[in-house]
């Protein structure tokens, strides 16, 4: 029972540390589901490419959007 504890725990550091969703305000209530599902998209594409630090993966990408692009296009 703990262990699902772990992976729920990272799966929130993920979101609202690296992803800062905790700090996003948001005037319709369902955007905050359509941000949470975006980023849950992201970490399994991050995580499916290998990347093991989230944080790091995103400066990267950040820095070369057109491997971001070839990532989401699965290329």
């Amino acid at each position: 029972m703990r262990s699902e504890w772990g992976i729920e725990n990272g799966l929130h550091y993920r979101r609202d540390v690296t992803f800062q969703e905790d700090q996003t305000r948001m005037t319709r209530p369902a955007m905050g589901r359509v941000m949470a599902c975006i980023n849950n998209l992201v970490i399994g594409l991050l995580n499916r490419q290998g990347f093991g630090n989230h944080a790091q993966a995103r400066r990267q990408l950040d820095a070369d959007p057109a491997k971001a692009l070839a990532i989401i296009l699965g290329l």
